[in-house]
């Protein structure tokens, strides 16, 4: 019999979280260390939000949001973004905008570990609780970033995350589609969530039909933005160039890293980094459809109204890592998802459910972390640890995934 948490029958001994005192006392570790330690990030308090608010009464007073007042922060987004914000803003109290978003904000950002612990990873031991934990704590803080920020990401994620749910209990992913359509024409790098019913769902066929779709629809939108609303979207199109490639911001994923160097030499975005993170993110999608195929015949599935893979929480922590790591400009609100599937790839990877250890793992994970500043002198890339930390669980947990079913295929 295969001991694999994958194959662990639903009578297997459930792992308990750790002590709801423990967990207590390492938030306050990490409050206390946040507090010592990032006095100054304090600045970051609502930078996106600044970002919004100037570009939407720009927008509402007929000049273009498009400008240069914040550099070397610039307003990053389609026409689309402004015209709903425009809509929204006249439905709430004047004044009321700010604080709405804000409240919004950090809800969303706090319910996507609650989410994923909930209905995605689906381990006995991640409590709500320590997912919170995992979330804050994660390597570099990138929970906390991403909640001060207040970049719009954050709420997208959580929408889709939460609208994917009905996909993964009964395969119904109609309200998924709907919210990566609307994620992906404000921010079009969450296209990549199309991946998940493609990975999870089960008629394959439909799920790639409807994802092609979806796909299809952001596109020609952007396209009929672009011929309908031709100035703002030229001045959408100089804002990326100035905030990103200008300054070499691509963050810190694979494609960021390398981008990152070539321009730091004063040299244009290298080919290698297109060829590079273009092969990475083909190898990691083909490597889990086929993985996906193995663990069906492998009878890898989970039971009861979550039967399929959508009830494996393996399976589901993967799939969330691949979607964060091919997406080609990682920040903080990108890496904090990351960094809560890697832990629960990391405590598979090491069979670890007993509660120190899993407490153990979190300090093991973090700690290195706090030596990139003396290693990366650009701060902009030291979320570079999640990105290779994440990729090096998500290869080991899918080679050992490939290992351990071998023997459960059924031979011909």
């Amino acid at each position: 019999m295969n001991d694999s948490p994958v194959f662990q029958s639903s009578t297997a001994p459930a792992a308990k979280s750790p002590a709801a005192w423990i967990l207590a006392l390492f938030f306050a570790l990490t409050a206390a260390y946040w507090t010592w330690d990032h006095v100054w990030l304090y600045h970051m308090w609502r930078e996106d939000l600044i970002v919004y608010v100037q570009a939407m009464q720009a927008f509402l007073a007929g000049k273009s949001p498009y400008g240069d007042a914040l550099a070397p922060l610039y307003f990053l987004y389609p026409p689309f973004f402004l015209y709903a914000g425009g809509l929204l803003s006249h439905l709430l109290p004047a004044g009321w905008g700010d604080e709405a978003y804000t409240v919004l904000h950090v809800a969303a950002t706090l319910g996507i570990p609650l989410v994923l612990a909930r209905y995605y990873f689906r381990q006995t031991w991640l409590s709500p609780l320590f997912a919170l934990l995992s979330f804050v704590a994660s390597p570099l803080f990138m929970g906390i970033l991403a909640l001060c920020g207040l970049n719009i990401a954050s709420t997208l994620y959580c929408l889709a995350f939460v609208a994917a749910v009905p996909g993964l209990r009964r395969d119904r992913w109609i309200w998924f589609y709907c919210a990566v359509f609307l994620a992906a024409m404000i921010k079009i790098p969450f296209l990549a969530l199309l991946l998940l019913p493609i990975l999870v769902g089960r008629r394959q066929l439909r799920q790639w039909v409807n994802s092609t779709l979806c796909g299809v629809a952001v596109v020609g939108a952007n396209l009929l933005e672009a011929r309908l609303l031709p100035d703002l979207y030229a001045g959408y199109k100089w804002s990326l160039v100035q905030g990103i490639v200008h300054q070499g911001y691509y963050g810190f994923g694979l494609f960021g890293v390398i981008a990152a160097y070539g321009y730091k030499l004063h040299l244009p975005v290298p080919a290698s980094a297109y060829a590079i993170a273009l092969t990475m993110a083909a190898a990691m999608v083909g490597g889990m459809l086929l993985l996906r195929q193995r663990l069906e015949k492998a009878g890898a599935a989970g039971a009861g109204p979550s039967a399929g893979l959508g009830g494996n929480g393996i399976w589901l922590a993967l799939v969330v890592a691949l979607i964060i790591q091919v997406n080609p400009r990682q920040l903080q609100y990108d890496a904090d998802i990351s960094a809560l599937a890697a832990f629960a790839l990391w405590a598979y990877v090491f069979r670890i459910q007993k509660p120190l250890r899993l407490i153990a793992l979190l300090v093991a994970l973090f700690v290195p972390s706090l030596l990139i500043p003396f290693v990366v002198k650009a701060p902009h890339l030291y979320g570079m640890y999640d990105t290779f930390e994440t990729l090096t669980a998500f290869a080991l947990v899918g080679w050992r995934l490939w290992r351990e079913t071998a023997n459960a295929i059924p031979r011909n």
